[in-house]
């Protein structure tokens, strides 16, 4: 692995961040207009992955490769250009730079698991103080308990805690000490918000988001579209509770505030869906008290199209960011549409001392334009830096470590340093360097090593 690719992968995640904090910011504007949606939030973190770049697959460090001078005249062999020496054969092995990373990331995450895990075995030990309900309260309320024609059982635990709702399988509502003194209309709004809870399977979501957030803790977004998310499934719940129900509002919100005063003392894990959350901040209370008593209006096509808009937008700069830091295999193109082989990859002959051939000569007209084969950056464009045998020369780094020589030009059209494109023309056709007659002799590398191009190419 290159320094390019490890800053690449640094860059990308850096870049995944700053989008997810401008998304939070999106979000909580558009959270004006739809304060009772949750799917927004999830709407938000999947779009905070549509331009997320995938692990680049870049090989090379953009250098030249020593084998090139393997053609070099014997004088020419002792001058070496010391960078390229230094460059190639002495080059750091970031590899192990990036496992380190990977592995301080991984354990940082394993502990953040293992913080949940301890939540899980927290409430776990809770519940194995919890008691049945009463019996007369069951019966009284086993209308209300119910999901899908399945009741779900009822649970009162010895101190004063929010009420919640648990359990994937088998869930069940679980109630602090206070429910069994409270009022019975009180009783009946904290039974049918947590059945509205298991109904949406909001616990199920709320263990999701902090699955996320233990693999990505290195992203503070994430935490704050979790907390935005629970304020927005609370928001739901209360709305959808008081609708379906007809609770009174008032009534609804002094269940409420009753809720806060008695679970201050005793807090619940935040794993759980529970009608008074402790992910929720005293503004976010205050926000839904407000919402409570006057609720505003959603306006759902309003959000769906800025979220489709900001999706296009991020679909969009991903297309032209992409083949920047992602690349892929090289759009191959021959350089010439006319022309002869002279010279096929390998063949060997005394003119080249009885070496292998390093590449393939074309022949055509001299002065015909030279086309890049693929997309990618101009490393050398003179006669000087490479051996003389070689001429005028183009040489240009392709992606996933792909490089292609063009060699015994005219004329260079291109600088060192320029981005070229498939089809752009490099240089013109010539007898620069060591040749019998006018070619171009023509070099595919991969990584360092000559390839046939004629591996590559077709031979149309």
């Amino acid at each position: 692995m290159s320094l390019a690719t490890l800053l690449a992968v640094i860059c990308n995640l850096l870049l995944w961040c700053l989008l997810s904090v401008a998304l939070v910011r999106v979000g909580r504007f558009l959270s004006r207009y739809h304060p009772a949606s949750p799917g927004l939030w999830w709407a938000v973190l999947a779009l905070s992955f549509v331009p997320f770049i995938p692990l680049p697959d870049m090989t090379s460090n953009e250098s030249v490769p020593l084998i090139l001078y393997d053609f070099a005249q014997q004088t020419g062999k002792l001058q070496l250009n010391t960078e390229i020496l230094l460059t190639t054969n002495y080059e750091w092995n970031w590899l192990w730079v990036f496992i380190a990373l990977t592995l301080l990331v991984v354990l940082q995450s394993i502990r953040q698991g293992a913080r949940l895990l301890n939540k899980l075995t927290s409430l776990r030990a809770l519940m194995a103080c919890a008691e049945p309900l009463r019996a007369d309260l069951c019966a009284s309320f086993s209308s209300l308990t119910q999901i899908n024609s399945r009741q779900v059982p009822v649970y009162v635990l010895p101190l004063n805690c929010t009420a919640f709702a648990t359990g994937i399988k088998k869930p069940i509502i679980v109630m602090p000490h206070y429910f069994c003194a409270l009022p019975e209309h009180k009783q009946q709004t904290l039974l049918l918000h947590e059945i509205t809870h298991l109904a949406h399977k909001d616990h199920i979501a709320i263990m999701v988001w902090q699955l996320l957030r233990c693999l990505f803790w290195f992203n503070p977004a994430i935490a704050k579209m979790e907390a935005a998310f629970i304020n927005a499934m609370e928001a739901r719940c209360d709305a959808q509770t008081i609708r379906r129900y007809g609770i009174n509002r008032q009534q609804y919100a002094a269940t409420l505030l009753d809720a806060l005063k008695h679970s201050t003392l005793n807090k619940t894990p935040n794993a759980v869906a529970g009608f008074a959350s402790e992910a929720l901040s005293l503004a976010d209370y205050k926000s839904r008290l407000v919402q409570i008593m006057k609720p505003v209006k959603a306006r759902h096509h309003f959000v769906f199209i800025n979220l489709l808009l900001i999706g296009v937008c991020c679909a969009l700069i991903s297309f032209q960011v992409r083949p920047l830091l992602s690349p892929q295999t090289p759009n191959w193109q021959w350089p010439l549409s006319e022309y002869e082989i002279s010279a096929h990859f390998g063949h060997v002959s005394a003119f080249r001392d009885h070496k292998p051939h390093g590449g393939v000569d074309l022949v055509a007209a001299k002065g015909a334009p030279l086309k890049a084969v693929a997309t990618g950056k101009v490393l050398v464009a003179d006669d000087a830096t490479l051996p003389k045998n070689y001429g005028k020369v183009v040489l240009i780094q392709h992606s996933n470590g792909y490089q292609s020589l063009y060699a015994h030009l005219d004329s260079v059209a291109v600088s060192s340093g320029d981005w070229v494109s498939a089809g752009d023309v490099v240089g013109t056709l010539g007898d620069s360097g060591r040749v019998t007659g006018a070619h171009l002799h023509l070099e595919i590398l991969a990584d360092g090593e000559r390839l046939d191009p004629l591996s590559i190419f077709s031979k149309d």
